[in-house]
């Protein structure tokens, strides 16, 4: 199971979707990392899977410059998934 999440996960944040992406698509990404990272295996990832922080970060930088309410709500929402840590070890 952790080995499919942390494939996921980096399937994700290798597309370069932020950039050709539509706006729907890019909106769909960030929901499914909110997701991932709501597992325990998805947040041992974001700790521990390298440059994973920084692919997200630019990530989300270019997503809040489209100035798209739906995809700046996506992305605000996952890093608010990540900053509240509501899984049970």
């Amino acid at each position: 199971k952790e080995k499919l999440i942390n494939n996921a996960i980096t399937a994700l944040l290798s597309q370069e979707g932020d950039i050709v992406a539509s706006n729907a698509e890019l909106e769909s990404q960030f929901q499914a990392v909110r997701r991932l990272v709501a597992s325990k295996a998805g947040f041992l990832a974001f700790t521990q899977l390298p440059k994973f922080r920084e692919r997200l970060g630019v990530k989300v930088v270019k997503a809040l410059k489209r100035n798209n309410d739906g995809v700046t709500h996506a992305s605000i929402d996952m890093l608010c998934a990540l900053m509240c840590v509501s899984i049970k070890f």
